[in-house]
């Protein structure tokens, strides 16, 4: 089981090797793309402004230092979809990235693309985003037919959907899944909005927009509207906790934000592949801390540390017990992580 981290910068990779990092993700939007496009229409699923690469020679020069430091470099072209004039522009860009800059897997949504790119027979591999929304094995095992190493599968999975995938397939690809950071309030890989920098993500300012309610039905009493108060409270709640607890952190510098922690004993039980730290947009500080943090518990997990040792570890990590109690942090529930309120 590999420490995945994201990197934007060449500047970033001593850094994130030194905390522990095992494998990297990064995304690149070449000039070209821009001078088309624009910052209206993403190549991947960030913007360009502070989330990917600018130039193929930084990219490189990234690539060809990490493998010295022994650690692989993937990139992101998993916008959901291509239109079909873009599609013979990202396969050149593929095709560049493996032949010319050395990447070693590239991470991909749109169905039109991974077929293409598994008529291609690149060096690079291709691994399948969790923005397809891989949600059983049998998803996985049509997207076997294209080849790929390793399948991301979606935040929204339990462990022991995890664990069924795992069993029935784990044997022919590679599985990752989400360990810290970011959540989305709906399944990613049915959603038609997107991230914009300079607006936000729409299931985050969703939950502060102001709500009147309508009664289609009786009459919209007072013990019916505080019901739907009630339940628009815990929506905002469960949307705070989605987008990193207010985007703070402890007092030491550790990131606030959807967790999966306590699971890495069980993940690294069930055969998982690879653990993902999200945020190639986040500063070099974030991204330092929330490697130290997933280094930390797995390498307890490693050496074999009794599996409620490492749930306190990672609580203790935290140092906020009331954000672990809620539920609404963990990406995956684990028996002898969550306390009743």
């Amino acid at each position: 089981m590999k420490i995945l981290a994201p990197i934007r910068a060449y500047d970033e990779l001593e850094m994130l090797a030194a905390a522990g990092a095992e494998e990297l993700f990064c995304g690149i939007v070449p000039r070209e793309w821009m001078e088309r496009y624009t910052g209206a229409i993403w190549l991947n699923r960030r913007s360009p402004k502070g989330g990917s690469l600018e130039t193929y020679d930084e990219l490189k020069r990234l690539v060809e230092a990490a493998h010295g430091l022994h650690l692989p470099v993937f990139t992101t072209l998993n916008a959901p979809y291509y239109t079909a004039e873009q599609l013979p522009l990202v396969v050149d860009l593929a095709r560049r990235l493996s032949d010319e800059v050395g990447v070693d897997a590239l991470i991909v949504t749109d169905i039109n693309l991974l077929l293409r790119l598994s008529e291609e027979k690149l060096a690079a591999d291709l691994h399948i985003s969790s923005v397809a929304a891989t949600l059983n094995s049998e998803a996985v095992r049509f997207l076997l037919d294209f080849g790929p190493k390793r399948i991301i599968l979606p935040r929204s999975l339990t462990l022991e959907e995890i664990a069924r995938i795992v069993r029935e397939v784990g044997d022919r690809v590679e599985i990752e899944v989400f360990m810290l950071n970011d959540g989305c309030a709906f399944e990613e890989g049915f959603c038609a909005t997107t991230h914009h920098h300079s607006v936000g993500a729409f299931c985050s300012s969703l939950s502060e927009m102001r709500a009147e309610f309508e009664w289609g039905g009786p009459v919209l009493t007072r013990r019916r509207e505080n019901w739907l108060r009630r339940n628009l409270a815990d929506y905002r709640e469960w949307v705070w906790y989605l987008n990193g607890n207010g985007c703070g952190s402890t007092p030491k510098g550790l990131p606030y934000g959807p967790c999966g922690l306590c699971a890495i004993p069980d993940l690294l039980r069930l055969g998982v592949a690879s653990l993902k730290i999200v945020g190639r947009e986040a500063s070099p500080l974030k991204k330092l801390a929330s490697v130290k943090m997933v280094r930390d518990i797995v390498d307890r997990a490693r050496a074999g540390t009794p599996k409620l040792q490492v749930i306190d570890r990672a609580r203790a990590l935290r140092e906020t017990p009331e954000h672990c109690d809620s539920g609404y942090m963990c990406y995956y529930q684990v028996d002898g992580a969550r306390k009743t309120r």
